[in-house]
């Protein structure tokens, strides 16, 4: 994606008071069928493929294929727009990795805006650190229909190339942007917030059990890669049900010590242990392609399906 570095505007992103349009919280409430990638570039992902009208209509359609499956959840649609893009040449600030200018994403979220979805904002640090690139996108993530996506793939070692090797994550950032996604929702009195972090490898995030709870944040654990539908099922329940995490959210029914509640697997230590499921397919690389059938069949169920 080298040649994408371009200067940031100095537009911001338009206030929008009371925008929560979805409720006070998206998960479990809903389930979010997402379209990932950039507009400048076709191939990372549906986003920038075709006009977006074209693009549109492909994700109302697949929206409407999850609601036929399981007419019990409410869908809501989402664009996830890597607004840091890790880059293969260092760029002027050496950092591997270029922002998208604020005109680019504020065009974003009025295309969201204009079709009742989320925009979800995914980063790609590169040699730069989460917490710069975060705040970067702060004008955004302070609106009640912005989240956050992480991708440790993409966060390098010094010395690593974006896109040669594999990055990884350790929890200190990731605990950082839950705790200034919490912060946010407190300041700005926001609806819940997510935090999406794709993995596709257990050296992506190395050390799980280190991730802190935020009230008004849920972590989606986003199974990512392309591949054959038994691995890539085995690999989504497998990280869900063996590496949960300490996380909290509001829940009005009692838990029994294990289950599952609105598709997230739950298990009661001290707190609520669970994880909201998330996964991407792959329209051209995966083989084949999983059907909305296929997916809700899993266990459990994912609330975030992502198509890149």
């Amino acid at each position: 994606m080298a040649g994408l570095l371009l200067g940031p505007s100095q537009a911001r992103a338009r206030a929008a008071p009371g925008l929560d349009w979805f409720g006070p919280t998206l998960l479990p409430t809903y389930r979010i069928i997402s379209y990932y990638g950039n507009p400048l570039s076709a191939t990372m992902g549906v986003l920038g493929q075709g006009t977006p009208q074209e693009m549109l209509q492909r994700l109302a359609a697949q929206e409407q294929a999850f609601r036929q499956v399981a007419p019990g959840r409410p869908v809501i649609g989402a664009l996830e727009l890597v607004a840091v893009v890790a880059q293969r040449s260092p760029g002027p600030n050496g950092y591997y990795s270029a922002q998208m200018p604020y005109s680019l994403i504020q065009s974003e979220l009025d295309l969201a805006r204009s079709h009742h979805l989320l925009l979800i904002l995914d980063v790609q640090i590169g040699h730069a650190t989460v917490q710069t690139e975060v705040k970067y996108l702060e004008p955004f993530l302070r609106q009640p229909d912005v989240e956050l996506a992480l991708d440790p793939e993409f966060a390098m070692l010094p010395g690593d190339i974006p896109g040669i090797e594999f990055g990884s994550m350790p929890t200190p950032p990731i605990n950082w942007a839950l705790q200034y996604l919490q912060s946010l929702t407190v300041r700005y009195h926001l609806p819940q917030k997510i935090l999406i972090l794709h993995q596709f490898i257990e050296s992506m995030v190395p050390d799980w059990q280190q991730i802190e709870e935020q009230p008004n944040v849920v972590l989606v654990r986003d199974l990512d890669g392309f591949g054959g539908w038994p691995l890539k099922s085995s690999e989504y329940e497998r990280f869900i049900h063996q590496e949960e995490i300490p996380y909290v959210i509001p829940i009005q029914q009692p838990f029994g010590v294990h289950g599952l509640l609105n598709g997230f697997y739950a298990k009661r230590l001290q707190s609520h242990f669970v994880v909201a499921g998330g996964i991407k397919l792959f329209y051209t690389q995966d083989h084949p392609l999983a059907t909305p059938s296929m997916v809700l069949g899993l266990d459990p169920p994912p609330l975030v399906i992502i198509y890149q």
